[in-house]
C-alpha cells in the first residue's frame, strides 16, 4: 500500500472549496474573505465547485453572507446531486472534510460546557477555572479581558494592584485583553511569561517544557519567569511577537519565532467554535490532536495507514465520525479495547500492497 495519495488538480479544486465551506460555516475574517474574492477570480470552476459543495452540505446560508461574490443561478438547489456526489468521491480529502458536517444536526448544537471557578462563582484572587475533556468555554473577568479555555484547561487568575496573573497549569486558552497601563496582564507557561501589550493572544501548553504562542491582535513579550516583574528594556532574553507570528517553545532546542498565514491561524484556533480544522496531516498527527477531545485514545497498529493525510473541518469530539469516515474513504476498521483505547489498521481483505 502507498502511503501518498496523488489528486487531479480538479480534486484539488474540491479540497479547496470544502475548507472555504468549512471557514464560511464559522465565519470570515476580511483578510480571509479577501483571500477568498482572489480564489474565486482565479477560475469559474472555482465558483461552480463552491456552489456544489454547499449545496451538497445545504450551506447555501454561508454563501449568501457573500453574496456580492457570487451570482449563483436560481437552479443550483435543483441541480443534479449525482455530479455533486461524484465530485467529493473524487477527492479523498474532500470526503474527510464531512466529518460532523454530515451528521445528525444536533451534535452541531451541542453547547459549551459552563465553566465554574473551584473556589467561588465570583472572581476574587488567585481563582482556578477549569474545563472538563471535550468542553470548551468563555470566562469574562471583571476588568473586562475575556478568556476562551479549551478542552482540559486549567487556569489560575490572580490580580493584585500591580498585576493580572493567568498561570496556565494545563490546556490552551485565548486571552483578549482588557487595556490596563498600571497592572499588565502576564500569562505564566512553561517557565515563561507572557506578557500583553494590548493585545490577543493564543497559549497552548503541550506539557511542562513545550508551549505554542500566537498573536492575534497587538503585541507580547515573552521573557523568563524570573524576569517577569522587569521592565522589557532591561530583560536579556526577551522576545517579542507581532501580530500573524507564532513562537514555539520545545525542550532543549531554541526557541523559534516564524510569521503564519491569518487562514492558517483562524484553521489553528478553530476550537473557539467547538471545531478541529486538518491541512493535510498525517493521520498519526491527527489523531494526537483529536485525542485531547475525548477520554478515548487512538493507536495505530498497521503501519501502512500511519501517513494517510487528513484534510477538514471535524467536529470535536465527535469521534464516531471520524470513525465512519475512515472506514468509508480509507477502509480502516477499528476495534474498541477494554481500555478504551481504539485501534486502526487497514481492512483485512485488502492485503494488496504497492
Amino acid at each position: 500500500m502507498t502511503n501518498i495519495y496523488q489528486f487531479q488538480p480538479e480534486s484539488q479544486i474540491y479540497d479547496d472549496a470544502s475548507l472555504w465551506i468549512a471557514r464560511l460555516d464559522r465565519g470570515l475574517s476580511k483578510e480571509e474573505t479577501e483571500a477568498l474574492r482572489l480564489w474565486l477570480d482565479k477560475s469559474p470552476k472555482h465558483r461552480e465547485c463552491l456552489l456544489e459543495m454547499a449545496d451538497l452540505w445545504d450551506r447555501m446560508d454561508s454563501l449568501s453572507m457573500l453574496a456580492e461574490l457570487f451570482d449563483p443561478p436560481a437552479a443550483t438547489k435543483n441541480r443534479n446531486r449525482q455530479r455533486s456526489v461524484w465530485a467529493v468521491a473524487a477527492s479523498v480529502t474532500a470526503l474527510v472534510c464531512a466529518i460532523g458536517l454530515l451528521a445528525p444536526a444536533e451534535r452541531w448544537k451541542t453547547p459549551a460546557a459552563e465553566v465554574q471557578p473551584l473556589q467561588t462563582a465570583a472572581v476574587t484572587p488567585n481563582n482556578v477555572y477549569e474545563t472538563g475533556i471535550g468542553a470548551h468555554s468563555t470566562v469574562n473577568l471583571p476588568d473586562g479581558t475575556r478568556m476562551l479555555l479549551n478542552t482540559d484547561t486549567q487556569v489560575t487568575v490572580t490580580y493584585t494592584d500591580n498585576e493580572r496573573l493567568l498561570e496556565l497549569k494545563k490546556g490552551e486558552l485565548h486571552v483578549e485583553v482588557a487595556h490596563d497601563k498600571q497592572r499588565p496582564l502576564r500569562v505564566m507557561v512553561g517557565g515563561k511569561i507572557v506578557e500583553a501589550v494590548g493585545t490577543a493572544f493564543n497559549v497552548y501548553r503541550k506539557d511542562d517544557q513545550n508551549f505554542d504562542v500566537i498573536v492575534t491582535e497587538g503585541r507580547v513579550h515573552v521573557k523568563p519567569v524570573a524576569d517577569r516583574l522587569t521592565i522589557p528594556t532591561e530583560v536579556e532574553n526577551l522576545q517579542e511577537l507581532g501580530r500573524g507570528e507564532k513562537l514555539s517553545v520545545r525542550a532543549s532546542q531554541p526557541v523559534e519565532v516564524k510569521p503564519i498565514e491569518t487562514a492558517v491561524i483562524s484553521d489553528r484556533l478553530s476550537w473557539r467554535d467547538g471545531n478541529v480544522v486538518f491541512r493535510g496531516e498525517s493521520l498519526q498527527n491527527a489523531l494526537d490532536e483529536l485525542s485531547r477531545y475525548t477520554p478515548e485514545t487512538f493507536k495505530v497498529i498497521d503501519p501502512r495507514i500511519t501517513d494517510v493525510r487528513i484534510a477538514g473541518l471535524y467536529k470535536a469530539g465527535d469521534i464516531e465520525s471520524l470513525l465512519l469516515a475512515l472506514k468509508e474513504n480509507f477502509n480502516i476498521d477499528h476495534a474498541r479495547t477494554a481500555g478504551g483505547v481504539i485501534e486502526l489498521s487497514l481492512h483485512q481483505d485488502n492485503t494488496n500492497s504497492d
